[in-house]
């Protein structure tokens, strides 16, 4: 689709967007757990629930849920009762038995039927078995045990890794995110340093300074189980955003 085409829809408030593509009303990552409860895929919740995980939550238009690419044929066979549509420049394209996936697609939605919400933003992650790969910069590697950690059962991406998505997209809500996130100093020097790395230098020097910290014991090193978080448009799926008509960001 053409870039003015994307400008128009990223333009779209949430109700207009919706009343183009249908109503938004995204599961809760605890029904996310019952609907995967015997999974044959590793899956954990990214963007911006994830990012906030632990700190004061705020509204979010949908759930972006993270499945490694190499697993979609598990996911289709765990979410066969549900119809599956591409989300992938702009468009919706329903994914239907035995079709293959549209090339550079990275992105589904997912509902029950036409006459529900869209529920479940599904995002194809390129990472390999043994690691996670920042997709914009390849040289970003953690190995998953150390990427992902749990909350009440529930793999969530690190809060840190989550915020690096959003970086160059630096809208409010990023930025919201960033300063309520809670890291602990070496999750946080992590974050900021790869945010050097990357070029990212105002949003490098916000991480240093935004108030959000959490007991070193929590870190970006440690995989444990943790307290839970105190109780849009197509926009790039940022794990953060129903993200049509933008190239994901995992």
């Amino acid at each position: 689709m053409g870039s003015a085409f994307v400008k128009k829809i990223n333009d779209l408030d949430e109700e207009a967007f919706q009343a183009l593509y249908g109503r938004w009303d995204p599961l809760e990552p605890a029904q996310v757990a019952e609907l995967f409860r015997a999974p044959s895929v590793r899956w954990w919740i990214a963007g911006g629930r994830a990012a906030r995980a632990g700190a004061p939550d705020r509204h979010h238009e949908d759930i972006d849920v993270a499945v490694r690419i190499d697993d979609l044929d598990g996911l289709r066979k765990d979410l066969s009762d549900w119809h599956l549509w591409e989300a992938n420049s702009g468009t919706l394209r329903p994914l239907l038995p035995g079709d293959h996936l549209t090339g550079g697609c990275e992105q589904l939605w997912a509902r029950r039927n036409a006459q529900h919400p869209w529920q479940l933003d599904l995002v194809l992650d390129r990472s390999g078995e043994d690691e996670w790969v920042f997709k914009r910069d390849a040289r970003i590697r953690v190995p998953w045990e150390r990427a992902l950690y749990t909350v009440n059962g529930i793999q969530y991406l690190r809060p840190e890794i989550a915020l690096l998505h959003k970086a160059h997209l630096d809208r409010p809500k990023d930025k919201a995110d960033l300063a309520a996130a809670r890291l602990d100093p070496d999750a946080r020097d992590w974050l900021a340093e790869t945010l050097d790395q990357l070029g990212y230098r105002t949003w490098a020097d916000l991480a240093r300074t935004s108030a959000g910290c959490t007991p070193k014991e929590t870190s970006l090193v440690r995989d444990e189980e943790v307290a839970a978080p105190a109780a849009c448009p197509i926009r790039e799926a940022t794990a953060d955003s129903h993200g049509l008509s933008r190239t994901t960001t995992h």
